[in-house]
């Protein structure tokens, strides 16, 4: 089921290259990836620690829980979107991508995400 809603993310999101769910810990609950060349586990085990540094940071100066995050690359973006129990959902899209419908489907796709785990 966790697929299927990856799936949709990235089909529904011109650009997207993969879609990929993690824990905290860095560890890969479910991906989909469009693109075979993208490395969806290792950027997955790449940004938990520093994602979880960010959420310490954004709680250290009052800010309340991090939501979302973008990370805007030369060749690639990410966008994060954190759900229930400190698992985040990764969209990454291509050079030339449409970055507001992704993250939009994203978001959108949440409640569907958190009421699957």
């Amino acid at each position: 089921m966790i697929a299927d809603t990856l799936q949709k993310i990235v089909e529904n999101s011109p650009g997207a290259q993969g879609a990929i769910l993690v824990d905290a810990d860095g560890i890969v609950i479910d991906q989909f990836a469009g693109d075979s060349s993208v490395d969806l586990e290792s950027m997955a085990q790449e940004l938990s620690a520093r994602l979880l540094a960010l959420r310490q940071m954004a709680e250290s100066l009052g800010m309340g829980d991090l939501r979302e995050f973008v990370l805007k690359a030369d060749d690639a973006t990410l966008a994060v979107y954190f759900l229930n129990n400190n698992m985040f959902a990764v969209l990454v899209l291509g050079a030339v991508a449409n970055l507001g419908k992704g993250r939009w489907k994203l978001r959108a796709a949440a409640a569907s995400l958190n009421s699957e785990l």
